[in-house]
């Protein structure tokens, strides 16, 4: 029986895919390199270096990092000023059955720890999770089963009883490889036959997660 769930964070929980393409496409057009949104699909789940490696092999040096990040950090500055924090259909009802039923949570994201919690605290939603694991703990990214492992042994679960919500291939390979049950709610990205094969569900909202829980627990 599933006993703990795990969320991945952008693209997951919040619509920050989204907002990072148009950030991306702005930026892009300030630092000279033109729109760069598309290089998001490029990097969804990895962390910070290993998207930057990415940067260069398709750039080269023509990008300032430490300019990248200000000119992203201020669009999404300027969007949750004006419309708060971007919340994915289904979250709030999602974690509200998971508390009243008793499971344990974590996030589990690429994205820096810092960031992941100032995006829960924004969304109002810290307070339902057991535990938070940033990119920036760990050496090896998504894909790399890492992160999910990590996240269990804080929970104190075995990966074969926690299920797994992602968005990203990297996402959905990181859990399979650690033993979690991967269920993808897609959001820039739909699987292809080699993800779909790993997934123990796909669902389009996260509210859906319910209904498979509730199967879980009449078995």
């Amino acid at each position: 029986m599933i006993q703990a769930v795990i969320f991945d964070m952008d693209g997951l929980m919040f619509d920050t895919e989204r907002l990072c393409a148009l950030a991306w496409d702005e930026a892009g057009r300030e630092l000279g390199i033109g729109p760069a949104g598309y290089m998001n699909q490029k990097t969804l789940g990895l962390t910070r270096p290993m998207a930057q490696r990415v940067w260069r092999e398709t750039f080269g040096g023509r990008v300032d990092f430490d300019e990248l990040d200000r000119l992203t950090r201020a669009f999404f500055d300027r969007y949750e000023a004006e419309h708060g924090m971007p919340v994915k259909p289904g979250l709030y009802e999602l974690l509200d059955y998971l508390k009243q039923c008793g499971y344990q949570t974590a996030v589990a994201s690429s994205t820096c720890e810092a960031e992941v919690k100032r995006r829960l605290e924004s969304a109002k939603v810290t307070a339902y999770f057991d535990a938070v694991i940033g990119g920036d703990r760990l050496s090896a990214s998504k894909p790399a089963p890492d992160i999910y492992l990590k996240a269990c042994a804080e929970l104190g679960e075995r990966p074969e009883d926690c299920m797994a919500l992602e968005d990203s291939r990297n996402g959905i390979l990181s859990a399979s490889h650690a033993g979690l049950k991967p269920v993808m709610v897609p959001d820039q990205w739909q699987p292809d036959g080699e993800t779909k094969a790993l997934l123990y569900a796909q669902c389009e909202r996260l509210d859906e997660v319910i209904a498979l829980l509730e199967k879980e627990r009449v078995r």
